[in-house]
C-alpha cells in the first residue's frame, strides 16, 4: 500500500502545466499542455513570449492550470501527441527549463490514462446493475450480493491507489444511489437504529466535554490525551452508530486534541530559550527528523514498489499489470526526488554538526576566560582585605601611640605640680624659722589690707600705718 503522502499527491493529480521553454530556433515560449485522459492524447500549445502579456501569464497559472478556459493569443502554435511511456510528452524541438515537471508529468499522466480506462470499466458494470434495480418491485438479495461485490472490488482499487479522487466520489455516489433503491425495497430499522446511536452519541459527548473542561481547568495533560485516545478507539469498534453523529464526536474530539496541542505549543514557546546555541539544536533536531521521515518514506516506497511487483506476477489482466508497471515508474520517480531532498538534508546536518563542534570550542572558551576572571576577583578581593587589615592595624599602632604620648604628658604635668607643691613648703618652712613671735611672714601684711579698706576715702593710708608691728597687730 502506499504512504499518505504519496496517496495524496496522487489524488490531486493535475492534467493540465503551464512551463517556460524555447523552440527549435531557441526562441523563449509559453507552454501549455493538457493531458486528455479518455482518448489518451496529449494537446500542447506553443505561446511566443512576446504575446504573453503578464496578466495572461498570470491568468494561465491560477485559471487555466485549475481547469477553467482562458483565450489564447492568435499567434498560439496547437500540437496533438500521442503518450507512451517510451516516448517524451514534448516533440525533439520544445525544450523547457523544468525537465522535472515533464518527466513527472510523463509518469503521472500514463497512470492516469490507465486508472480512467479502469474507472470506465467499473462505471458500465454500475449502470447495469443500476439497470436491474429500476425494473425490481420487491428487494433481490442476489443483486444486493453484486452490487455489493462490485463495490468491493472498487474499494480494493480505491486502497491500492488506482483510481482518482474524482473516479471514486463519481463511483461512490452511483453506488450510493443504488444502494438507496435497494434499501428502500428492504425493511429498515433505521428508527431504531437512530435513537440508539443517539444515546451513545450523549454518553460520549458528556464524556469529552468533562475532559475538556478538565483541560480548562489546569488538568494533567498527558492523561487527558489518553482518554481521549481511548475514546477514540471505543468509536472506532462501534459499527453501528449513525454517520451524523460520528462526524459530531470526530469533530468534538478534533477540538479538545487541538486545545490540547495549543497548550504544548504555547509552554514550549514559554519555556524556550533564543540564544544560538539552543537555535542550533533545535534546527538539527528538526532535520533528524525530516531525514528519519523521508527515510522511512523511501522505505515504504521500496516496499510498495515490491508489492507491486508481486501483484503483477500473480496478476491475470492485461490492464491491471500496465496500471502496476505504471505505479512503479510513478513511485521511482518520487523516489529519485525524495532522495535528492534526503541529500540535501544529510549536507545541512553536517554544516549544523561542524557548527555545533565551533560553538562547543567557544563555549569551552568561554567557560575559561571565566574561571580566570572568578580567579582575578578572588585575588582582588585578598589584596583588599589585606589592606584593609594593614589600615586596620596601622591606627590600632597609631591609637597606643597617642596614648602612650597623652599618659606622658599627665606624668610630665603632675611632675611639675609636685616640685612646685615642694616649693611652696620649703618657702613657708624657711618664714616660719625667720619670724621672732611664730607668725608666718606672710600674715604680716594683711593687716594692712584691711585697714585700708576701713579708712576713710579722702585719709591715705601711708599718713597713719605705724612704722612698730606690735602696735598694728594690737589696732
Amino acid at each position: 500500500m502506499l504512504n499518505g503522502i504519496y496517496s495524496y499527491e496522487v489524488l490531486k493529480m493535475r492534467n493540465r502545466i503551464v512551463v517556460w521553454g524555447a523552440d527549435v530556433e531557441d526562441n523563449k515560449v509559453l507552454l501549455a499542455i493538457e493531458l486528455d485522459a479518455d482518448e489518451n492524447k496529449i494537446h500542447i500549445w506553443s505561446i511566443s513570449d512576446r504575446d504573453c502579456t503578464e496578466e495572461f501569464y498570470n491568468l494561465m497559472m491560477s485559471d487555466w492550470r485549475e481547469g477553467r478556459e482562458v483565450e489564447f493569443p492568435n499567434n498560439k502554435k496547437h500540437l496533438i501527441r500521442e503518450l507512451t511511456m517510451a516516448d517524451s510528452i514534448l516533440p525533439d524541438d520544445l525544450k523547457v527549463e523544468r525537465t522535472d515537471i515533464i518527466s513527472r508529468a510523463q509518469m503521472e499522466w500514463h497512470f492516469a490514462v490507465l486508472t480512467s480506462k479502469l474507472y470506465r470499466n467499473f462505471k458500465n458494470d454500475m449502470e447495469e446493475i443500476s439497470d436491474k434495480v429500476k425494473r425490481l418491485e420487491f428487494f433481490d438479495h442476489e443483486v444486493w450480493e453484486e452490487m455489493r461485490n462490485l463495490w468491493s472490488n472498487v474499494q480494493k482499487q480505491i486502497m491500492d491507489k488506482n483510481l482518482f479522487r474524482d473516479h471514486i466520489d463519481s463511483l461512490r455516489k452511483k453506488s450510493d444511489s443504488i444502494f438507496e433503491e435497494l434499501k428502500k425495497l428492504r425493511e429498515s430499522q433505521k428508527n431504531e437504529s437512530l435513537e440508539k446511536s443517539k444515546e451513545i452519541l450523549d454518553q460520549f459527548i458528556n464524556k469529552i466535554q468533562e475532559l475538556a473542561d478538565r483541560l480548562n481547568s489546569g488538568g494533567v495533560i498527558k492523561s487527558i490525551f489518553d482518554e481521549l485516545v481511548k475514546i477514540q478507539n471505543e468509536l472506532k469498534s462501534i459499527d453501528f452508530l449513525d454517520r451524523g453523529h460520528v462526524r459530531k464526536l470526530k469533530s468534538k474530539l478534533d477540538q479538545v486534541f487541538q486545545a490540547i496541542k495549543s497548550k504544548r505549543e504555547s509552554k514550549t514557546a514559554n519555556a524556550g530559550n533564543n540564544n544560538w546555541k539552543e537555535h542550533v539544536n533545535q534546527r538539527m533536531e528538526g532535520i533528524a527528523q525530516a531525514i528519519q521521515r523521508i527515510e522511512h518514506s523511501l522505505k515504504l516506497d521500496q516496499k510498495d514498489i515490491d508489492f507491486e511487483n508481486k501483484r503483477i506476477a500473480t496478476t491475470n489482466g492485461q490492464l491491471e499489470a500496465q496500471i502496476r508497471v505504471a505505479k512503479i515508474k510513478m513511485i521511482e520517480e518520487r523516489m529519485r526526488q525524495k532522495q535528492e531532498k534526503l541529500d540535501e538534508l544529510l549536507k545541512v546536518r553536517d554544516g549544523l554538526e561542524k557548527k555545533q563542534e565551533k560553538l562547543q570550542v567557544r563555549e569551552e572558551k568561554d567557560k575559561e576566560k571565566l574561571e580566570v576572571k572568578k580567579k582575578i576577583k578572588i585575588e582582588e578581593k585578598k589584596i583588599k582585605e589585606k589592606i584593609s587589615q594593614e589600615i586596620q592595624h596601622h591606627q590600632e599602632e597609631l591609637a597606643d601611640s597617642e596614648e602612650k604620648l597623652m599618659r606622658a604628658a599627665e606624668e610630665i604635668k603632675e611632675g611639675k605640680k609636685a616640685s612646685k607643691s615642694s616649693e611652696t613648703q620649703s618657702d613657708l618652712d624657711q618664714s616660719s624659722e625667720q619670724s621672732p613671735d611664730g607668725i608666718p611672714g606672710p600674715a604680716e601684711s594683711e593687716p594692712e589690707v584691711q585697714s585700708t579698706e576701713s579708712f576713710p576715702e579722702h585719709q591715705e593710708p601711708n599718713d597713719i600705718v605705724s612704722s612698730d608691728p606690735d602696735e598694728t597687730i594690737k589696732e
